[in-house]
């Protein structure tokens, strides 16, 4: 008796789509995964900075609602490039000081606040459209963020492992 031919499987693990098709659906589904985490964000800080424009009208001045595309549009670059300034000097501190985990939250937060002063300040800067006369809506993004971080750390929203440590 004969067994009957069963297809081999792809032994190797090679896991990489191979036709177009699936590989345009690889790059779909990141896109719209990048797109769920980056949206929300970038919503946020705009709404931060639309009310400081409206609570400080003598600060920042928009000509038509075009900015506020091109701020979107310039916000993910704008974020590398403080990162790449912030991060590496977030990480040296913490290397050369050993800081305890009070002082190392502390530096966490200060790391932050200024990656989110330099986007504001970069946003003001570069976005066409947007004529800034004081530093107040970089300084009031930045803050905002910071202080919805540690709400969003206290409600559970956090760093993943670290927050729920007693459950």
């Amino acid at each position: 008796m004969e067994k009957p031919s069963i297809p081999a499987d792809d032994t190797n693990g090679d896991d990489e789509p191979k036709t177009f098709g699936e590989k345009l659906l690889a790059g779909a589904v990141v896109g719209g995964l990048t797109l769920f985490a980056v949206v929300p964000v970038g919503l946020v800080y705009l709404l931060i900075l639309l009310g400081t424009a409206a609570v400080f009208p003598q600060a920042i001045e928009f000509e038509g609602t075009a900015p506020v595309f091109w701020a979107l549009l310039l916000l993910a670059p704008c974020v590398c490039l403080a990162m790449a300034i912030t991060v590496p000097v977030r990480h040296l501190a913490r290397a050369s000081l050993r800081p305890s985990p009070a002082a190392g939250n502390m530096l966490d937060a200060a790391c932050s606040w200024l990656t989110c002063f330099l986007v504001g300040l970069m946003l003001l800067t570069w976005t066409p459209g947007v004529h800034a006369h004081s530093m107040i809506p970089a300084v009031t993004v930045a803050t905002a963020s910071v202080v919805v971080g540690l709400l969003a750390e206290r409600l559970g929203f956090g760093r993943g492992n670290d927050v729920h440590k007693d459950r």
